[in-house]
């Protein structure tokens, strides 16, 4: 009787706890999810997860902080300052984020060397995403200059541990010369990995461009709309300290242990995510390329790539993001209609539809009106 008291008093008080924080992390270990016959262990297995509620709700209660919104002002939590800004030393040993161990396992270091390059595409992709490859090649890849401003782009990898597959990105890399690829296994938790391999190799290899876009195998880019309005930036003293993309303001961590974006309180303690760019595309000026490069030795690793690089890196360097209102838009929303947004997004990932819209884009090439 009195260990039936125990568990209802335990319940009364965990209630009570999420009541006040009306914000909770539950998560339960998978290897608890077996169906328990007998009463005494379904009884011993619900303590354990109440334990486990408890646990974390008072962690995440520890924790717990408001991140204003960081646009102007730069006003932000005094505790995710001193968490991020502060790190100590231990907390900055990534051997690939804070010491820069990256090696090329494929380079093009001929791309921009002696080149006058105004933009810079560099592509996140699979390695075996040998079709996407070639329709970026034969969409954008076509196209090496515009308004005779010189653009190049290269596709990169990380490693693959199938030695076929090493082989055939081998061949693809001598035949088309638009591959590098580091020393990092390539996956979908090491995309931190790819974004700083990214900024090394620009660092390093193409530091005479003027602009650099990132962008994942799903984006389109609107040429005729993104070179005109670069070249406006560098007409009006306004190429510095550019950082534009889709910004996320009010995005909360993941905290379901079965989802792919779970992120652990140890991983980030805070309710709110800082802004930061959405991973599919953003444009950069070359010098923060070179900032964010740096900062990336002071800040504490996180495998959250769009949170890590536009967050983190922008709130170090105190970067203000933009978020242009004609930015993007769906493939589908733009297929048949005169395109005025800088890049389309492949939702869908239909190479088709990918084709339909560059068809598009080329289309209202040289008679594009838009009002931006």
């Amino acid at each position: 009787m009195k260990f039936v008291q125990r568990v209802f008093w335990l319940l009364f008080w965990v209630f009570t706890l999420l009541f006040f924080n009306k914000k909770v992390i539950i998560s339960i270990s998978t290897y608890h999810q077996t169906v328990y016959n007998s009463f005494g262990e379904t009884l011993h297995y619900a303590t354990e997860k109440l334990q486990y509620v408890v646990t974390e709700t008072m962690i995440y209660a520890t924790m717990k902080t408001q991140i204003t919104q960081l646009f102007r002002g730069r006003n932000i939590s005094t505790k995710f300052e001193s968490y991020y800004m502060n790190a100590s030393a231990a907390e900055l040993i990534d051997p690939f984020i804070h010491q820069h161990r990256y090696e090329l396992l494929i380079n093009q270091n001929f791309k921009c060397k002696g080149k006058n390059i105004f933009l810079l595409v560099f592509i996140h992709m699979a390695p075996g995403n040998f079709a996407g490859r070639n329709l970026i090649r034969s969409t954008l890849g076509t196209i090496f200059s515009f308004h005779s401003k010189r653009i190049e782009s290269v596709f990169v990898l990380g490693k693959t541990e199938n030695t076929t597959l090493q082989q055939e990105i081998e061949h693809e890399s001598k035949r088309y010369m638009d591959i590098i690829q580091g020393n990092f296994i390539d996956s979908y938790r090491n995309l931190t990995y790819k974004l700083v391999f990214s900024l090394f190799w620009v660092n390093n290899f193409c530091k005479n461009a003027e602009f650099v876009i990132k962008m994942d195998d799903d984006i389109i880019i609107n040429i005729p709309l993104v070179v005109p309005y670069l070249t406006e930036k560098l007409k009006t003293g306004k190429s510095v300290n550019v950082l534009e993309c889709k910004t996320i303001t009010e995005n909360i961590p993941v905290r379901e242990r079965n989802n792919k974006w779970f992120i652990t309180l140890e991983e980030y303690p805070f309710t709110k995510f800082l802004p930061y760019c959405a991973g599919h595309s953003s444009i950069m000026s070359i010098d923060v390329v070179r900032k964010m490069y740096r900062a990336s030795k002071n800040v504490p690793y996180l495998w959250l790539e769009d949170v890590y690089g536009s967050g983190f890196l922008s709130l170090l360097l105190k970067l203000d993001m933009l978020m242009p209102k004609f930015y993007v838009e769906p493939v589908l929303n733009g297929l048949y209609e005169m395109p005025c947004s800088l890049f389309y997004l492949n939702i869908l990932k239909n190479y088709n539809n990918s084709l339909e819209m560059w068809k598009t884009i080329t289309k209202y090439e040289k008679r594009l009106n838009c009002s931006v």
